[in-house]
């Protein structure tokens, strides 16, 4: 919520009105005055107190601005509801409030409290700034016009819808030693069974097998198997390499709602994990666990699109999974593979012990036209070539990812 009064500082100005009104007084007072006939500056007296009165009237007003949003993130194709009240304090007049693409005008009178509500609906996921809010107003007449800014930081953040991956295991290759959720060898603190044992100093007394201590007539504990966590990066690549917007949009919105979904499942099953992403710019997160992770992932997600043309080669996002990700750690490059040099780097990562996922999301339409049907064969090409040395799932984005994934059975991370 945001709350503000205005009662200086007001950027006033004549309108057409009134400086149309103000030229008529200079008229008939320099013509009265030039042939000394008293009658045309009398006439021009009730300009001046009209103009003089409604200068007083509209400085001494105040307004109040108050703005709420019910929800400040949403899921796209969902609803923010928006309210808006403006509450007159001495002032009258026409009162139009500007906020991004929110624009209501209405007449305010004195000590009238106006409340507007709107229901505002996302069609695409990312940031939107609603932090300047724009006043303008004007006397009842029309003759003043004024305006004032309100800025605050109030920023709505739209996400793509997630998918579920409960049926999906997703897990490095080589664990570390913090604890995690994925089995290992090693025993210690876990919830796979591994054997019995007999008590020792400084056991936990949970872990001790009552049962079995009665029937060996001495204390025998519980041995688990420890669960360990491991290391992920994601490679992000929503390049653009061509002008037009064709397939461009789809293809970044639904590899961020992949990029999401799955940050969301390995950061859940207490995974570190980084995020790389290639764009007009590079941008990428140092390894990480937990909620203030996600955050941060997610924050980086929100303004990936890009409309100029990107250079940044795919060689960047291999010296920074290089450097910070130890090798066996699991990589998962999503792209949609128009980069000319994936095969090389996918085959330098797995020569380097990465383990390696390729994600390849696409849209193809009955209507494509010859560039987009040559890029769509060399696609298919390079799907073929990676395929030999690491797994690769081609999604065509107007069906959910889940579906693509249990097509190519099995498919574990």
């Amino acid at each position: 919520m945001v709350d503000f009064m205005k009662d200086k500082e007001w950027n006033i100005k004549l309108t057409k009105n009134g400086f149309s009104l103000f030229l008529i007084f200079v008229i008939f007072t320099s013509l009265g005055a030039m042939l000394r006939i008293p009658q045309a500056i009398f006439f021009s007296i009730p300009f001046v107190l009209f103009f003089v009165l409604g200068s007083i009237m509209f400085k001494n007003g105040k307004i109040s601005v108050e703005r709420r949003f019910d929800n400040k993130i949403a899921i796209m194709g969902g609803n923010i509801e928006y309210t808006l009240t403006v509450i007159s304090q001495g002032f009258e007049g026409n009162v139009t409030i500007i906020n991004r693409d929110i624009k209501e005008s209405f007449y305010l009178k004195n000590k009238e409290k106006v409340e507007i509500k709107k229901s505002i609906k996302f069609e695409k996921f990312g940031k939107y700034d609603y932090s300047e809010i724009i006043v303008k107003f004007s006397d009842p007449s029309y003759l003043f016009k004024g305006s004032f800014t309100i800025k605050d930081s109030e920023i709505l953040r739209i996400f793509p819808e997630m998918e579920s991956l409960r049926k999906f295991t997703i897990r490095a290759r080589k664990t570390r030693a913090i604890i995690g959720e994925i089995p290992s060898r090693f025993i210690g603190t876990g919830t796979d069974f591994h054997s019995i044992r007999e008590f020792n100093y400084g056991d936990d007394k949970r872990e001790i097998n009552w049962k079995r201590s009665a029937f060996a007539d001495k204390l025998m504990v519980n041995q688990f198997l420890t669960e360990k966590s491991g290391n992920t990066v994601i490679l992000l690549d929503v390049r653009r390499y061509q002008k037009s917007d064709y397939d461009y949009k789809e293809i970044v919105e639904n590899s961020v709602k992949a990029a999401l979904t799955i940050s969301n499942a390995i950061l859940s099953s207490r995974n570190r994990l980084g995020l790389i992403v290639l764009k007009n710019t590079i941008d990428w997160i140092y390894p990480g666990y937990g909620k203030k992770q996600y955050l941060k992932i997610v924050e980086a997600l929100l303004t990936v699109e890009t409309k100029s043309l990107s250079f940044i080669p795919l060689e960047y996002g291999k010296k920074i999974i290089t450097r910070f990700f130890p090798p066996n750690s699991k990589v998962i490059i999503i792209s949609s593979l128009f980069d000319d040099s994936i095969n090389d780097i996918v085959y330098e990562l797995i020569l380097k012990k990465y383990d390696l996922e390729v994600i390849v999301p696409y849209y193809e339409s009955s209507k494509m036209e010859t560039v987009q049907k040559i890029l769509s064969f060399e696609r298919r090409i390079k799907v073929r070539i990676i395929s030999k040395y690491a797994d690769v799932i081609e999604w065509n984005v107007d069906t959910p990812l889940t579906k693509s994934m249990e097509a190519l059975k099995p498919w574990k991370f």
